[in-house]
């Protein structure tokens, strides 16, 4: 199965951490929330670290160009990051995710993404673009609250209630989505529980005014669940009981495609 898929079905804790390399993915996050850049001494005081270990971080991180350093010592993310991004798009779940879309949708009139969930938000992995004058536009990376959004319900309806819970008794609103009010839990647990119940979620001018984006979860060989999901978005005004039919089947059709895709490897 692709890495991906595999990596997401299995709990972080059963893996070994190199500290080191996590210290080096926080600083990475830390500057990804920084466009202007952060000096030295406000990345070691951000993360609780010896401006020693800091600067060994930052001056590793400059050398293999995932970070730049300005003249004002600030230091931002480096060009390194996109050709990694781009190196990833062209490769497993993302390469597979735009195969299938060629191969289940008739035409390119929406738009569909392939997301996974992390916590309560969703990063967005890759975009088939519709060419519909009116569509919602996604980019690589993009994160978005998960309660907020069809892919994040979907993903969301695979876990147990009690799990659920734990993430929003515990979650915060990032600065970007910081005016975003967080979920009245038990109405999300009852969407969640619909959701379950027919096998898509619905986001209804949630996510963008005039659309409606219908999200169906990924799985893994046996039916288990992952963070992944994959979503559509159409126009609310062209919405009739026979177009929701229609992509409810493409979905889940996108879904099993991407899930039974995993069983061979890739």
């Amino acid at each position: 199965m692709p890495r991906e898929v595999q990596k997401m079905a299995v709990p972080r804790e059963s893996a070994a951490v190199v500290p080191s390399v996590a210290r080096a993915v926080r600083v990475l996050e830390l500057l990804a929330s920084a466009p202007e850049g952060l000096t030295l001494t406000e990345v070691a005081r951000a993360l609780g670290m010896p401006p020693s270990s800091a600067l060994a971080i930052c001056t590793t991180l400059r050398q293999e160009g995932l970070a730049n350093r300005t003249r004002e010592r600030r230091y931002t993310l480096g060009p390194g990051i996109l050709a990694l991004a781009e190196k990833y798009t062209r490769g497993g779940l993302p390469a597979l995710f735009m195969r299938a879309c060629r191969d289940v949708f008739p035409d390119d009139r929406e738009t569909v993404v392939l997301v996974v969930r992390e916590w309560h938000e969703v990063v967005y992995l890759a975009q088939r673009p519709g060419n519909r004058p009116l569509a919602v536009n996604y980019h690589l990376g993009m994160r978005l609250p998960a309660h907020t959004t069809a892919s994040g319900r979907a993903s969301l309806s695979t876990l147990p209630d009690g799990e659920v819970r734990e993430i929003y008794a515990f979650a915060r609103p990032t600065a970007e989505h910081a005016g975003v009010p967080g979920p009245e839990i038990d109405l999300l647990l009852e969407d969640l529980h619909e959701t379950r119940r027919r096998g898509y979620a619905v986001d209804d001018e949630q996510t963008a005014p005039g659309m409606v984006c219908l999200g169906v979860p990924i799985t893994v060989a046996g039916g288990r669940a992952t963070t992944a999901a994959v979503a559509v978005s159409l126009v609310k005004s062209t919405v009739t009981d026979e177009v929701l039919s229609e992509y409810v089947t493409l979905m889940r059709t996108l879904a099993d495609t991407l899930s039974a895709g995993g069983a061979g490897g890739d």
